[in-house]
């Protein structure tokens, strides 16, 4: 039975661009001056090693409470704007006819997951929903893809990860899982130098790879 672990920002929902928007004022209020470009390179990762970045950066005390108030920024500014990605839906309608398992792990806050999935439309797809706040270490570390697995009750290598940073990438094949990049963050050349086994560019692409990658592991 195959077992599917989804990242959920960039890769379920079109979300990246305003999960790094919603930075910028929380910055701002702290007299940080910020451009997007300063935010996107920590795509896949916690917020608070992004918070630890501007820490060490700037010299200065910034408090954990600002990781809730982007939260709060990210809410407003994305009410109404997620969209899961053109295709997933019917892609998620073949993985549970054929009874795969269906997991999210994700850098996001537990709030901030439930809120993309319900936005989008997917909460009923998953079984098993895991949050970088659950475990001890973020991406690239392999510590919430772990978790996911042992809450489906599969191995690690059995499972397929689907992720659009490289971060999530590396942290797949850290856990010995097939790492499958998603081309929405970031090109094919560089997940695959990321270490991705496979990529694809839109969701019509997926079953096909996935019928692909179980005809080579067995």
């Amino acid at each position: 039975m195959l077992s599917l672990i989804f990242d959920c920002d960039g890769v379920l929902v079109d979300s990246e661009q305003l999960s790094c928007m919603a930075w910028l004022p929380v910055l701002a209020r702290q007299c940080l001056h910020a451009e997007l470009s300063d935010i996107e390179p920590f795509v896949g990762r916690s917020d608070r090693a992004l918070l630890e970045h501007f820490r060490s950066r700037t010299e200065r005390p910034l408090p954990d409470q600002l990781i809730a108030e982007r939260e709060r920024e990210y809410f407003e500014l994305a009410a109404g704007q997620v969209r899961a990605f053109p295709g997933l839906v019917e892609a998620l309608d073949v993985l549970r006819e054929r009874r795969a398992r269906l997991a999210v792990a994700s850098s996001g806050r537990p709030e901030k997951i439930r809120f993309n999935l319900s936005q989008a439309g997917l909460t009923e797809y998953f079984e098993v929903v895991c949050s970088v706040t659950q475990v001890p270490r973020g991406k690239p570390a392999p510590d919430v893809f772990l978790e996911a697995a042992a809450k489906l009750g599969v191995r690690p290598e059995s499972c397929v990860v689907i992720e659009d940073s490289l971060f999530g990438i590396q942290a797949a094949r850290a856990a010995e899982m097939t790492a499958v990049g998603f081309c929405s963050s970031y090109r094919a050349d560089q997940l695959l130098g990321a270490g991705a086994q496979h990529v694809f560019e839109s969701y019509a692409e997926l079953i096909p790879l996935l019928d692909e990658v179980s005809s080579s592991a067995a």
